[in-house]
């Protein structure tokens, strides 16, 4: 054993220590996860350094994570898997190339033709690190390196024994034979993916022990910086919005019974057809419902779901978030329901909580808010960069309105469920609301992901009013 190797195995038991002290106070606070990703050339030991890794930490709080081509889902937007795979607070997940996969693979592999990668593709990822930085998902990205001829060395020696043989693919014989371009490939996206909340960190993996040593050092720094920032933050109140013209005044137009039977069947009948063309299976539609209580959503919702297939379609309610969803960054909740191409998600409320009750009750600080537009925005593109259609409607119900169906519903036995002592609390932040909703529909309005104002002091006139919109979005798509 050289002496070199003697002194970083010395370090080694302080180390653990560290990690297991630094990982026992993590889950202990449970205010931050950490997500590792560990990239590197063939042969650079990924596998040997994150079975490491997992010797020096407590494995019930570790998962691990082997993102391939072959189990890709390509009915689902391309960030939704790892969107799935994301730590808990308290957590921590080692994923073997993560969201690089695609970008770095393909950035290898066209590197002698010099071919750049799509912008967007790596604008995503940029933006995905972000937002879990905000969120408080700490991002440690690791890439062992490897000379040529020490990589060469290993691969030999792997495909020398039958027992190892299968670790050498004909991919990483290819990237071998390509070192140099690939290597150049690889540094060009490193630097581009380098920003100052989500590091790369550049490992040489010829020495295993030093590379051992310095991957956790990375890890348990980066759990150690999480837990003074964590413990030092302090959360401020709401802070008053700017000067943001109101919503528009809608017309309100009544309805009689017998056009509104009329109008309804054939607006439904008109979106079971659109629905079950066949073009409809290369998409899929996302449906947003925000609005005051008692504005009517959930009866405009339940006029769309009568004209579906049942197989075809889910309703999402949204409420205050579980003590489950509160580990994990803001948007993960509403990534889980994402609709498959095909199929419809109907969501009753939204992510725009974050920008409504949180913003108005005090639930989420002005730097969270006031971040989320951007991020939202992003999560909607996303979305439709996938073929999904997005429509979102804000039913505006007048707050005399409002006050005249809390009474009926509590004069009623049957719908007195309806209204909790919450809303009433909401109904005295109504104004306030009212901002906020301008607010948002000024700022998340897009020419592919539009804001409907619905007048919905009529019921029968908004519910058709949200039907007529939908079939004219999902016919305007196909």
């Amino acid at each position: 054993m050289s002496a070199r190797a003697r002194d970083y195995r010395s370090l080694v038991p302080a180390l653990r220590d560290d990690l297991l002290g630094a990982q026992l106070d993590t889950r202990k606070l449970a205010k931050f996860s950490v997500a590792v990703i560990v990239t590197g050339v063939p042969a650079a030991g990924r596998s040997e350094t994150v079975n490491k890794l997992l010797e020096w930490l407590d494995p019930k709080y570790v998962t691990v994570h082997a993102f391939g081509e072959d189990d890709a889902d390509a009915s689902h937007p391309p960030l939704w898997r790892y969107w799935r795979k994301l730590p808990a607070f308290g957590r921590i997940s080692f994923y073997f190339w993560g969201w690089y996969g695609q970008y770095m693979g393909a950035a290898c592999h066209d590197a002698r033709k010099k071919k750049r990668r799509p912008p967007r593709q790596l604008e995503r990822i940029r933006r995905l690190e972000a937002m879990l930085s905000a969120d408080g998902v700490r991002v440690v990205k690791i890439h062992l390196d490897l000379d040529a001829d020490t990589q060469r060395k290993r691969l030999k020696k792997l495909r020398a024994h039958k027992l190892t043989r299968w670790r050498v693919t004909d991919d990483d014989l290819w990237l071998a034979r390509h070192h140099k371009s690939v290597r150049k490939a690889i540094e060009r996206c490193l630097a581009a993916s380098d920003q100052p909340k989500a590091r790369w960190h550049l490992i040489d993996g010829a020495d295993e022990d030093y590379r051992e040593v310095r991957a956790g050092e990375l890890l348990r720094d980066e759990m150690l910086v999480g837990l003074e920032r964590a413990r030092a933050t302090v959360r401020t109140r709401a802070s008053k919005t700017g000067n943001v013209p109101p919503l528009p005044r809608p017309r309100i137009r009544k309805v009689d019974d017998d056009e509104y039977d009329r109008e309804l069947e054939r607006l439904q009948g008109q979106l079971a057809l659109l629905t079950r063309r066949s073009k409809f299976r290369e998409r899929g539609l996302v449906l947003a419902f925000e609005g005051m209580d008692a504005a009517g959503k959930g009866g405009a919702i339940s006029r769309i779901t009568r004209a579906l297939d049942a197989r075809q379609y889910q309703v999402v309610p949204v409420s205050a978030p579980t003590a489950e969803e509160r580990s994990y960054p803001y948007l993960w909740r509403f990534w889980r329901d994402v609709p498959a191409r095909g199929h419809i998600a109907i969501f009753d409320r939204s992510w725009y909580g974050r920008v409504l009750v949180e913003r108005v009750r005090g639930f989420a600080a002005p730097a969270d808010w006031r971040r989320a537009y951007d991020e939202i925005c992003e999560f909607e593109r996303e979305l439709l960069e996938h073929g999904l259609i997005v429509a979102k409607f804000w039913l505006q119900v007048s707050k005399a309105e409002q006050l005249r169906r809390f009474k009926a519903r509590d004069e009623d036995p049957l719908k007195r469920f309806k209204v909790d002592p919450e809303d009433w609390a909401n109904r005295t932040f109504y104004d306030a609301y009212q901002a906020a909703a301008a607010e948002m529909v000024l700022r998340t309005n897009t020419r592919q992901s539009r804001w409907h104002v619905v007048p919905a002091d009529d019921k029968k006139s908004a519910r058709l009013h949200v039907l007529q919109v939908v079939c004219e979005t999902v016919e305007a798509n196909l």
